[in-house]
């Protein structure tokens, strides 16, 4: 029996890694193949110095309040948008993890001096991921010293989870272009930071990931003034192409396999356990 339980594991450990090589692919010797060109279109961003944001644009924020950017945009202080989503597989994270870096280095407070607005590309994402996202960054400006009073930093989502009206209305305000590829579920976006006035003015972007405190800080400053500014940093754009697939497909392969093995494994023990239960002296027939 134990030779027969440990014939059938070594058959189900083959098994496994015949699966396993069936979903590899030699690794190619030419480079990866190029991204198309059509992914990007309008992927950029088109600088409208002095542009009105639609202030009665209609969202949740990460509450699950229903509010328009006019309750973002209001007393007096400028604010800082930055177009992202939770599910983003690279730029996102990287992008907020800048601006939290650079805000951890101003003399200037979310809440008190300027607000910031993070605009979810995502129309299906819930307000409850949303929180959860900028929960972790906003942790992570206190751990750094920094901090967020009140609503200084507030998540956007679509109002009922599929119209992005608002979102495409705001995005096209400030010239944010970006793409949504279906096969994959991603969105190609650019990293870019806006500055609107208190009245909702654009008045200068920071494009890239780690924004200089410095720099955001006369940013924030020029923005509370209504001044119009150059832009500064470089214009950067995320989007993970898969050209056939083969990513997600191995990994899908992968989890059906480790699936079945276990399955398989527990099989054979339930089977021995079976089986000496019935010969507890390990004599069988």
């Amino acid at each position: 029996m134990r030779r027969l339980a440990l014939a059938s594991l070594g058959l189900c450990v083959t098994a496994f890694a015949v699966t396993l090589c069936a979903g590899a692919r030699p690794a190619r010797a030419e480079e990866p193949m190029p991204v198309p060109p059509g992914v990007f279109k309008g992927v950029d961003v088109v600088e409208r110095l002095g542009q009105q944001v639609p202030l009665d644009a209609a969202f949740r924020d990460h509450t699950g309040k229903d509010v328009t950017l006019a309750d973002v945009v209001r007393d007096e202080l400028p604010v800082l948008v930055t177009f992202n989503y939770s599910s983003c597989p690279q730029l996102c994270d990287l992008q907020l993890a800048g601006l939290v870096k650079a805000l951890a280095a101003v003399r200037l407070t979310p809440g008190k001096q300027f607000r910031i607005a993070t605009v979810i590309l995502a129309p299906a994402e819930p307000p409850e991921r949303a929180a959860k996202t900028r929960r972790h960054h906003v942790e992570k400006l206190r751990q750094l010293g920094g901090d967020v009073v009140g609503d200084g930093w507030t998540f956007l989502v679509s109002r009922d989870g599929k119209d992005e009206r608002a979102i495409r209305a705001v995005a096209d305000a400030v010239g944010f272009g970006y793409r949504y590829d279906a096969r994959q579920d991603e969105y190609a976006h650019p990293a870019t930071i806006i500055a609107l006035s208190a009245s909702g003015l654009v008045t200068r972007y920071v494009h890239g990931i780690t924004p200089v405190g410095a720099d955001l800080e006369q940013t924030i400053a020029k923005a509370g003034l209504a001044e119009l500014s150059a832009s500064s940093g470089f214009l950067m754009s995320c989007f993970h192409w898969d050209p056939d697939g083969r990513a997600a497909w191995g990994r899908k392969l992968m989890r059906y396999g480790a699936f079945s093995f276990a399955s398989v494994l527990i099989a054979i023990f339930a089977i021995v356990w079976w089986r000496r239960s019935r010969h507890p002296s390990g004599v069988t027939s």
